[in-house]
């Protein structure tokens, strides 16, 4: 019996909560591809190796060496855009902490589903256009929906954090309503910490956060629905490769145009009551 199955099925809580916790630490392992050498842009070779978030259902999750999600669906549009079959993507697991030395070093083409700075750039980075505008949230357990409807309510409290991940302002509004925060490297740590009791509450990407409460499937979290603020996603590529940039941003205009956002979107975003819209207009 899977662990999904087991989230859906009558379990008790404590088998549920346990399912679930083995779901979202999981091991993953990398995934490689290689096919015949086809040029596009700047990237060159076999292979084109795009990092991505390894933790996050919905939007890019890793499962028994399957990589599904939204931001999966953006990455592989890109990349075939570029040039490259579905075999020629080596995925490597990557986050908003890890984006300027992945890239810095090479280890990858470039990173799909992180924080596009404002600016559009960094000294080490350069990012497409933001293709998607997420709100950041919290997530709290069910149990304590009575008690905590807004971030005020979590005065003496902890809220779990992923590094690299927390907008501007953000920081500073969870000070200023007198809780305190614990920084994990990813949000399936968090989520982990929320359900065991470590924290009592996770903030981040809305989209994130509802893609995790959709696929728990168990009713034991729920999102707030008060974003604290808005961050666009973006996709984080070498510094300087302007050709690269203005390929990538041409293939996510035509991801939009085509449809295949929107279908995108459908087939892995299904939290009722939950809508995410493109932050690309239709041309």
């Amino acid at each position: 019996m899977s662990i999904l199955h087991v989230l859906h099925s009558k379990t008790s809580r404590r088998q549920r909560t346990a399912a679930f916790l083995a779901l979202v630490v999981a091991a993953v392992a990398p995934l490689a591809g290689c096919a015949e050498s086809m040029n596009a842009s700047e990237v060159t070779g076999p292979i084109i190796t795009i990092g991505i978030a390894y933790d996050r259902p919905g939007v890019a999750m890793e499962l028994s060496g399957n990589l599904t999600g939204l931001d999966v669906d953006v990455a592989q549009y890109v990349a075939h855009r570029l040039g490259y079959a579905k075999n020629q993507i080596s995925w490597r697991e990557a986050s908003n902490a890890d984006r300027d030395e992945l890239l810095k070093k090479g280890d990858v083409n470039m990173i799909v589903g992180v924080h596009a700075d404002l600016d559009g750039t960094t000294d080490d980075i350069e990012f497409s256009q933001p293709y998607v505008n997420s709100a950041q949230d919290l997530m709290v357990r069910t149990s304590d929906s009575d008690t905590i409807t807004e971030l005020s309510d979590l005065k003496g409290k902890s809220i779990c954090t992923v590094d690299g991940s927390v907008a501007p302002g953000v920081a500073e509004a969870i000070k200023k309503a007198g809780a305190t925060t614990i920084t994990t490297s990813s949000y399936s740590e968090c989520v982990t910490a929320l359900l065991s009791g470590t924290t009592d509450a996770v903030e981040g990407d809305d989209l994130v956060l509802a893609g995790i409460v959709e696929n728990s499937g168990s009713g034991m979290m729920h999102l707030l629905n008060t974003p604290l603020t808005t961050v666009g996603y973006g996709i984080a590529l070498p510094a300087g490769d302007a050709k690269l940039r203005d390929n990538v941003d041409d293939a996510l205009q035509r991801m939009v145009d085509d449809g295949s956002w929107d279908a995108s979107v459908k087939a892995n975003i299904n939290l009722e009551g939950f809508a995410l819209n493109s932050a690309i207009a239709k041309s």
